[in-house]
This record gives C-alpha cells, sequence and structure tokens, in this order.
C-alpha cells in the first residue's frame, strides 16, 4: 500500500473512512482522490497552503481509446467526488466541462459523464438505503450550494432513475400498483426540481435531457416531446443526448410507428449535413443498438452509419467503447468483413454494457472471423465483374455471354420446381471459354444447379461460352428465376 500512500498524504487519510484502499483501487481513482486529496486547492484544509487553483479535480488519467472502462471509472470517480461531499470540486469541474463543451476520446461529453456518475448510487446495484443516502447527499449539495444548476439537474435526474428503480424496468402489466405511484411522483419530484432550475442565471444543456426523461416517463404526447427537443437543440446543437432521448421516444413501444426512430435521425442528420450530420446520425442509432432483439435498427442506413463512425474518429479519435458498439452494428447487418475488422481492434477489451456477457461477444467474434474471408472474396468478386461491365467490351461480351448462360439457367429452372428466388451469380471464364469457378450469393435449388452444371462442364473441360476479354475474367448476373431466360433479356 506504499505506492498508495504517500507519507506526505498521512494527514488526507482520515478522510477515506469507511473505504477500503483495496475498493479505491479496482475503481481505479485511488490516486485521482489522493492527488485531489492533497493538492493546492484543498491545502486549506490542512492549514499548509493558501493558493487555490481553478480546479483541483483531473481528468487526464482516463483515456477511452485505450482503456474500454476509462468511461467507467470517470464516472465512479465522480460519484467518490459526491461521497465525499466535494461540492465545490464537483461544481468547478462541471461549470469546466460545460463552458470548454469538452470531450473525450470518442466524442463523449465530459458533462454528461459528469452528470452519469450523480444520477444514481454506484457503483453496482443500490439498495434502498443507498438511495436514500445518494439523495441525501445531492440535497445536501443543493443547500450548501443553492445556485448551482450542476447540483438541481443531478437531483432531477436521480429521482427519475429513482422512479425506475420502483417501477422496474418489465411490460406496464408486470408493475405493481404502489410501483405506479412511486414511479409517478418520484418523476414528478424531478419535473419540479427542473422547473426551479430553470430560474438560476445559469442553464445547462444537460437540464433538456432530463426533462426529456421526465417526458418519456409521464408520457407527453408527441408535439410536447417534440417541442421540447426543438428548444434543446436550439440550445446546444451538438449535445447528441438530446437526439438519443428523441429517438428513444419515437421507439413503437413508446411514442412512435415503426421506422420513426431511423426517420427522426435522418432528417436531423440531413438538417446539419456533411460529417457532422453524418457523427449525429451514428451518435442517435448508439441509443437504438442493443444486445437484444430491437427490431428498429434495422431501419437505420448501415453505409451512413459507417460514414458516421469514420466521421467521429476522424474528428475526435477512438473510443474502444464505440469501437464495441460499432462491431455490435455490424453484426445486426451481417457484415461479417466490418465485423471482424472492428473485432480485431477491440481485441480482449470487450465492452459489458455493449454485450451483455463476454460468451456473446466470443460467440460473434468467432462468427465474424470464419465468414469474413468467404464475403470479403466475394465482394472483391463483385467489384472486378462491375468493373468489367464498365467498359464498351464488357458490355459487348456480357450480351453475348447471356445467350449461351440462357440454356443453362432455363434447364436447372425446370428442374427446381418451386423455389425460384432471385440471387445473385458470379461466373469466371478462362481464356479458352471454359467456366472455371463460380460464385452464389444465395443457395437456392436453380443457383445450386448452376454451380453443379458448371463444375461438370469444367471437368469435361467443355467450352460452353466465348472466349473473353482476358483470362480470369468474371461475370456478375442478377437472376429472377421466376422469370425464363432472364439472363438472355
Amino acid at each position: 500500500m506504499s505506492y498508495l500512500l504517500e507519507p506526505q498524504c498521512l494527514p488526507c487519510r482520515r478522510r477515506f473512512c469507511g473505504l477500503s484502499a483495496a475498493a479505491l483501487r479496482c475503481n481505479g481513482i485511488a490516486l485521482l482522490l489522493l492527488s485531489l486529496c492533497c493538492s493546492p486547492a484543498h491545502a486549506a484544509d490542512t492549514g499548509k497552503m493558501n493558493a487555490v487553483p481553478v480546479c483541483a479535480f483531473t481528468d487526464a488519467v482516463f483515456d477511452p481509446s485505450t482503456d474500454v472502462h476509462a468511461i467507467e471509472r470517470y464516472q465512479h470517480s465522480i460519484a467518490m467526488l459526491l461521497k465525499l461531499g466535494k461540492f465545490a470540486d464537483l461544481d468547478c469541474a462541471a461549470d469546466s466541462a460545460r463552458s470548454s463543451k469538452a470531450r473525450f476520446s470518442g466524442g463523449s461529453w465530459k458533462l454528461h459523464r459528469i452528470y452519469a456518475g450523480l444520477n444514481e448510487p454506484q457503483p453496482g446495484h443500490a439498495t434502498e438505503q443507498d438511495w436514500l443516502d445518494h439523495l441525501r447527499r445531492l440535497n445536501r449539495w443543493v443547500a450548501t450550494q443553492p445556485n448551482s444548476i450542476t447540483a438541481r439537474v443531478a437531483l432531477a435526474a436521480s429521482y427519475v432513475n429513482y422512479g425506475w428503480a420502483a417501477r422496474g424496468t418489465g411490460y406496464s402489466d408486470t408493475i405493481t400498483d404502489s410501483g405506479w405511484e412511486l414511479f409517478g411522483q418520484r418523476l414528478q419530484k424531478a419535473k419540479e426540481i427542473l422547473d426551479n432550475a430553470a430560474t438560476l442565471p445559469d442553464k445547462c444543456p444537460e437540464w433538456y435531457v432530463v426533462m426529456q426523461q421526465v417526458a418519456q416517463g409521464q408520457s407527453w404526447d408527441l408535439r410536447r416531446t417534440t417541442a421540447l427537443f426543438e428548444k434543446a437543440a436550439s440550445f446546444e446543437p451538438g449535445y447528441y443526448y438530446y437526439y438519443r432521448a428523441q429517438a428513444t421516444i419515437l421507439l413503437p413501444k413508446w411514442q412512435g410507428e415503426e421506422g420513426d426512430s431511423a426517420r427522426f435521425a435522418e432528417q436531423v442528420a440531413d438538417r446539419v449535413g456533411g460529417k457532422a450530420g453524418d457523427i449525429l446520425y451514428y451518435e442517435t442509432a448508439v441509443a437504438i443498438v442493443c444486445a437484444c432483439d430491437e427490431p428498429e435498427f434495422v431501419h437505420f442506413s448501415w453505409p451512413r452509419l459507417q460514414q458516421g463512425f469514420a466521421a467521429v474518429e476522424q474528428q475526435y479519435g477512438t473510443s474502444l467503447v464505440d469501437v464495441n458498439s460499432f462491431a455490435l452494428m455490424a453484426y445486426k447487418f451481417n457484415d461479417s468483413v466490418i465485423a471482424d475488422a472492428a473485432f480485431k481492434r477491440i481485441g480482449d477489451n470487450w465492452d459489458e454494457k455493449t454485450w451483455r456477457t463476454e460468451a456473446w461477444f466470443n460467440q460473434n467474434k468467432a462468427w465474424a472471423a470464419q465468414f469474413a474471408p468467404m464475403e470479403a472474396r466475394s465482394r472483391a468478386i463483385k467489384l472486378e465483374a462491375r468493373a468489367n461491365l464498365e467498359t464498351a467490351e464488357g458490355l459487348s461480351y456480357k450480351k453475348e455471354f447471356d445467350l449461351k448462360f440462357a440454356a443453362i439457367e432455363q434447364s436447372c429452372i425446370q428442374k427446381s420446381g418451386a423455389d425460384l428466388g432471385k440471387f445473385q451469380f458470379l461466373v469466371k471464364i478462362g481464356k479458352d471459354g471454359i467456366a472455371q469457378d463460380a460464385w452464389m450469393t444465395q443457395p437456392t435449388a436453380v443457383a445450386t444447379c448452376l454451380m453443379r452444371e458448371l463444375g461438370a462442364s469444367n471437368a469435361r473441360k467443355e467450352k460452353l461460352f466465348p472466349e473473353p476479354p482476358h483470362d480470369s475474367y468474371w461475370i456478375i448476373l442478377d437472376l429472377d428465376p421466376s422469370i425464363l431466360n432472364t439472363a438472355a433479356k
């Protein structure tokens, strides 16, 4: 323990009564708290120094680009400041983050993460006594610093979460009468705190986020929630948590219809435009994707999500939590190539909030590793085949090829019965006109038959097709077997 408690900090040790050194160390904040305790800003407490810096709290030790738990540890350190009654330090940190609009690597707003460390007892599952102690501390902060917008918003956010603790997260028909009553009372308390906070001279973007949570819990009508969102977006356009909250409200299980959340994300992203719009689109989708069966996510545009993620990293740097979210998105869109690349970046730094269990993370990581090489080959073949069609020589050859291929296609259609689903089919032709290879995107009966027929012709060294412009020439076909002779037409 000597490396945690230096001799010059011994006068500060009594302040950590009830907090074991092991607990501090596992939270990754012991050094931070000890430096805060013994920093010049707190020297007046020990009577050794009079100089007081602007803020004693530092977040320099938290790096989301190298530590997947960095944000979580940062939030725990904020929670610890509350437990220690360091209200001035909390106000200083929040005021600094609010005025500077500072972000962590990956783009997460530091201000939002401060509130995340204050809006419920941390860490672990909170008991009723934990909640009462937490609210008592926040009320003492409000009483001590009556003009602190941060204290009021944190107290309101805690009452929202305290309400959900009473309600539970299950379907409405599983909630007890007392659960509903407490939920309503606590959300109304949160709204009253926010209404009072609105009269303070200082304003905070997180105020709107918490009011959106109240609106969701109190089932405001869509016109009213939309008006609230527009006011929030006007106050601080880049605070993407407004957009996440509104997208959640627009889910079918709340106020919206199928596709509403994705359409909202597209509309606001288009309104902003450019890379900033793509970033907003991606950040909004982060609130919708989950390790669960959420059908709304498939309505988002996968190409635009990729653009948004790339833009986030280009502008704000890397966050390992975001890489985890992006890998989950790739899995949801069945893109093994992008997923495999993301999983390789993640390594063992999997995020529990994203994947829920390490077993499911490893399962998807294995899936991506298995199928990515095949999918990458398929994509390369398609690119080559489409490039062949962009030349006059390629277009001319395609017409000749289609006439020969039509007979084989028609024969397979007749043999395949009712299995007439659409599919893509790729064929590689040697310089002598012999089919060298084939590739199908869907294993339909017709596609399987075509593979079998071309394989047999190759074994016989049968020249089925005209000589191509060059050896190993790929042709791509979009086939609809429900229409005979599609290729010829």
